[in-house]
Parts: C-alpha cells; structure tokens; sequence
C-alpha cells in the first residue's frame, strides 16, 4: 500500500500480478509436465539439473569479476 501511495494504484496491481504469477508458476509447470508424461520425480531431476548449471555459471561469473578486480587492483598498485 505504501507503493500506491508514491507510485499510483496501477503499480498495485503490478505488483499483485507479479506476486500471483510467481507463486503459480511451478503449479503450472508441473501440471504442464505431468501433461506430457514427465513424472514429478523426473521434474525434480530437471529442475535440480538447471540449478546446478545456474550456479556454475554464476559462479564461473562471480570468478572471472574477482580475477578481473584483482589485476585492476594489482595494477593500481604498481
């Protein structure tokens, strides 16, 4: 409420359809999974697959900023 007051009522509404479609979404994803044959436990499988691979990309990201921040840093340094 306090965000209708500085931004209006749409961003409410925004911000409630945001928040309804986020906390459906994995309803509907294994609803539409399940649909074409995936079982819950090959879901789990997937899901747990594709956060594995999101955290070793942001990872191998977060790497080479600290690499790059130390060779700037090294740099300044000399």
């Amino acid at each position: 409420m306090s965000r209708e007051d500085k931004h209006g009522p749409h961003a409410t509404t925004q911000l409630a359809l945001v928040l309804a479609l986020t906390r459906c979404a994995p309803l509907r994803l294994s609803a539409m999974m399940m649909n074409r044959g995936v079982t819950l436990a090959q879901l789990e499988e997937r899901i747990i697959l594709i956060a594995t691979i999101t955290v070793r990309s942001r990872n191998q990201r977060r790497e080479r900023t600290r690499r790059k921040r130390e060779q700037a840093l090294g740099s300044a340094a000399r």
